[in-house]
């Protein structure tokens, strides 16, 4: 049974989800509606690209590459609604049993309070379209978004497990923070070779090299799943 904590917890993270995605459509604007299509499409199709992380029973996808660049682009509410959209994709995509409802909702709005808080710092921080306050905005974005991210989830999985939180926040950190400092230097590097007009271009050109990062992060993933299994039949 799950304990009460973690139930209020679950519940307090849905509903400060629910409140930033109404509080999205109540003000919804429709500018930058041909890149907001493109990263929203961009986003949703590279959450599908799932990789299991090692120790966690998570994935981690690409999509993340495409929020942030669309957050130099798009307003608050296309963000809300590309994070939305990208976190659905992503549970509900080829999994290996269908996850619960809560589940779902726990994982949606982990997203959007995570990349609507980087989105809403770095825009305030950072005022200017230039390529570069894209580029500094993408590398702060992405630096207050993937800890937030991390937090929250360490933070459900310690009141479910009953794990210490320091020491599942280490292990999550420690297990994707390669592969997020890459993903936010590429997209900052992207960034700044695009004006904002034209910004839906690098976001093109990288789905190439998102395709086969992909590849060679299943064929990682598979031989250290492999090995763990082998350490552990060993010790048996």
């Amino acid at each position: 049974m799950m304990p009460k904590a973690a139930k209020a917890y679950i519940a307090l993270v849905i509903a400060a989800g629910t409140a930033l995605v109404l509080f999205a459509a109540g003000s919804w604007s429709s500018s930058n509606t041909k890149q907001f299509v493109i990263y929203l499409g961009l986003a949703a199709l590279a959450s599908t690209l799932k990789v299991p992380v090692p120790g966690l029973d998570s994935t981690v996808s690409p999509s993340f590459l495409f929020l942030l660049l669309g957050m130099t682009v798009c307003e608050f509410p296309q963000v809300v609604v590309i994070s939305l959209t990208s976190a659905i994709v992503q549970s509900l995509w080829a999994t290996a049993k269908r996850p619960r409802l809560v589940q779902v909702a726990f994982s949606s709005a982990a997203l959007v309070v995570s990349s609507s808080l980087a989105f809403e710092f770095s825009r305030r921080l950072l005022i200017g379209n230039s390529a570069e306050f894209s580029v500094s905005r993408v590398i702060l974005a992405g630096s207050l978004y993937f800890p937030l991210n991390s937090a929250l989830v360490s933070a459900v999985i310690s009141l479910v497990e009953g794990q210490a939180l320091s020491r599942v926040f280490a292990r999550c950190y420690e297990t994707l923070f390669p592969y997020f400092v890459g993903g936010i230097a590429f997209a900052a590097l992207v960034s700044g070779f695009y004006s904002v007009a034209t910004a839906w271009k690098g976001a093109l050109l990288i789905v190439p090299v998102v395709l086969l990062s992909y590849l060679y992060s299943v064929t990682r993933t598979r031989h250290m799943l492999t090995a763990h299994v082998g350490a552990s039949s060993t010790d048996r």
